[in-house]
């Protein structure tokens, strides 16, 4: 594998390098309230004592994600080393170290969100907080409609010849155009199947996010489908790449 295919790896390590740092500074209560790093949200900024307690749970997540991350790219870069790695094993690893990141910008205030703040957040900046998260998950939901969906249909009815812009462009699908049309075209089913999937779990997250009691967990559930449904495409990819 080449270095463009070897790169989202690279800097998965020095994600995970950023997390195990972070999360020991945090352990010893060395993350001060900050505008650069850290969790800086309408609950974590509302008071010293809500940023420590919050970046107390963070400290778990992000030294056991920080050193997952590290030891999963290293082993990838080593296999790609050794000429071990397949396509199929880097999607794989690709994912899990996609939901590892997830869950570590995610999970402490998913564990802090029952919890009872000492002091609230001001209602106005949390106000606006939930309507800009909303507004996220709606931009995502549209962009997945419109460009995904349409991008998928192309695909799968064989719309799209072999090109240098769009579909699953390796040296395997380029070799001939019979290649191309083997995986693409059912790539292109499963790629709007999981556009709309991540679609309408972004658009329930939009119309229930301002209303939730635990905004940050729709937040999460809604963003993890995504994740999940394009972790899914991508392992069916490598499958279809490494069928003979």
């Amino acid at each position: 594998m080449g270095f463009w295919e070897l790169l989202p790896h690279l800097l998965v390590f020095g994600m995970g390098v950023i997390f195990f740092t972070l999360g020991r500074k945090a352990a010893r209560g060395e993350l001060k309230p900050n505008h650069l790093v850290g969790l800086r949200t309408a609950r974590t900024l509302a008071s010293e004592e809500a940023w420590y307690r919050i970046h107390a749970h963070a400290v778990p997540f992000w030294i056991a994600a920080g050193a997952v991350l590290v030891l999963v790219s290293i082993a990838v870069l080593a296999a790609a080393a050794l000429g071990r790695l397949s396509l199929r094993t880097s999607q794989l690893a690709l994912a899990l170290e996609l939901l590892t990141a997830f869950a570590a910008a995610v999970g402490p205030l998913w564990a802090d969100a029952g919890a009872k703040p000492a002091s609230a957040p001001d209602p106005e900046t949390e106000r606006l907080e939930r309507g800009t998260l909303a507004a996220l998950l709606g931009f995502v939901a549209f962009l997945l409609l419109v460009f995904n969906v349409g991008l998928g249909y192309l695909l799968a009815t064989g719309a799209i010849g072999p090109n240098g812009a769009v579909g699953v462009r390796v040296p395997e699908t380029l070799a001939s155009p019979e290649a191309w049309y083997r995986v693409n075209r059912p790539t292109g089913w499963a790629f709007l199947l999981s556009s709309l999937v991540g679609a309408l779990a972004c658009v329930w997250g939009a119309f229930a996010l301002p209303r939730a009691r635990h905004p940050w967990r729709v937040l999460a559930i809604a963003l993890g489908i995504v994740l999940l449904s394009f972790g899914a495409l991508g392992v069916y990819t490598a499958t279809l790449l490494s069928a003979p």
